[in-house]
């Protein structure tokens, strides 16, 4: 193999990106979990802790106030980021980054489409493979074009077809949350029963007819696709590459980008609490605010993350969050390992009481697991093991596991 076509080496990692990484993690698999009443199974079915209600309230409240759908969003603009950081650097050496670029999304297809299949049908891996083939597109395009189209797909196009489904069907909910209702209820038996080829076969049906054949599909691929281009074009700006030389502007962002994408996931909510209902005109606006607020808070964040990486004691603290961050493939897949075995009626079957408080409980004690798993795999192996066989497969030479 030519040097030209040699994987990036881990000395030109960005520490502040795998810690970003890492606390995005955390963030889908806080979200995942408290997400499975409204999307894996019927949201009746999840009990919680019903002689906490109070508690449940303000944990679920501010559970998705503070991250519902921010680590999606972050988590795929770091991937569009990924994108151009590799496509330049193999460009620097004269590779051919388009066939490696396909190779790598091809091998995350094909985990992706297992993963959603054989474990957890709330799989983005299949989604982020599918749209990268198409920024492969936007390679060249000019940075103002880049932006512009991905603030469209990511911030105005939900927006847009949520109001075309209010208009089209305006005294009934849409069909779409039907199929969806009626497949979660279908769903039950076969996530907390024993039937694993019944529960492949619900995993399959509740992905490929009841999601991605209905039309709300386009606008989920469509907002990832834009999130990819909005981090493609953060890495044409440089600020990442050299983040002590853009500190005044990330405290900036850290500082302005927060409140208001609170404010903007706040509106909303608000304005139901006041019976307040938005003339048609506006609706379009209202009904983009969360995939916006969505994006401006998954960049409070990332800003924010960035100044404290500048402490040194921060950042220790933060290092395991880097840690995971580097082995962030092997880490959203061993997350689902440990839905199956506590969460499904495969294992212990202790869906039924994930509210919002045990939601959160698990996520935080999974995560420390994977820390501490991460940190001691690092200390001994280049490589996670799902990330060291990516490698071997993207650029088809087997690299080196153990550390000299």
């Amino acid at each position: 193999m030519t040097d030209a076509t040699l994987p990036t080496a881990q000395a030109d990692r960005i520490g502040e990106v795998d810690i970003i990484r890492g606390f995005a993690l955390f963030g889908v698999l806080w979200m995942n979990v408290l997400g499975m009443g409204d999307f894996l199974v019927p949201a009746d079915k999840i009990h919680g802790l019903t002689e906490l209600p109070t508690l449940e309230k303000i944990v679920g409240f501010a559970s998705h106030l503070l991250m519902g759908g921010k680590a999606q969003a972050l988590f795929s603009m770091l991937f569009g980021f990924g994108f151009a950081i590799m496509m330049e650097r193999i460009g620097q050496r004269g590779g051919n980054g388009t066939r490696i670029y396909l190779r790598r999304l091809t091998v995350l297809l094909i985990v992706g489409l297992a993963h959603v299949l054989l474990l957890w049908m709330g799989d983005i891996l299949n989604a982020y493979a599918a749209m990268g083939f198409l920024l492969l597109l936007t390679r060249k395009w000019p940075g103002k074009l880049l932006l512009a189209v991905g603030v469209f797909l990511a911030g105005v196009l939900p927006g847009l077809l949520m109001l075309y489904y209010q208009l089209a069907y305006p005294d009934v909910p849409p069909p779409f949350l039907a199929i969806f209702d009626a497949g979660a209820a279908s769903r039950w038996p076969f996530v907390m029963g024993h039937d694993y080829p019944a529960f492949v076969v619900a995993m399959f049906r509740g992905t490929f007819f009841e999601f991605y054949g209905q039309p709300i599909a386009f606008s989920y691929l469509g907002w990832i696709l834009g999130r990819f281009m909005i981090g493609s074009w953060i890495f044409r700006q440089g600020w990442l590459q050299a983040p002590q030389r853009y500190l005044t502007g990330f405290s900036i962002v850290a500082a302005t980008f927060i409140p208001l994408g609170l404010m903007l996931t706040l509106l909303r909510p608000i304005m139901k609490s006041l019976e307040l209902k938005p003339m048609v005109w506006a609706q379009p606006i209202f009904r983009g605010l969360n995939p916006v607020a969505e994006v401006i808070l998954a960049l409070g964040y990332g800003a924010l993350i960035i100044i404290l990486c500048q402490l040194p004691r921060v950042r220790r603290f933060l290092s395991g969050l880097g840690s995971v961050g580097q082995m962030a493939l092997t880490n959203y897949l061993t997350q689902s390992a440990f839905f199956f075995v506590f969460l499904y009626g495969f294992g212990f079957g202790l869906l039924p009481w994930m509210g919002p408080t045990l939601s959160l409980a698990f996520a935080l004690v999974v995560f420390a697991v994977q820390i501490v798993f991460s940190r001691w795999w690092l200390g001994r192996y280049a490589y996670g093991p799902a990330e060291w066989l990516w490698r071997w497969a993207t650029y088809g030479v087997k690299p080196a596991l153990k550390r000299g």
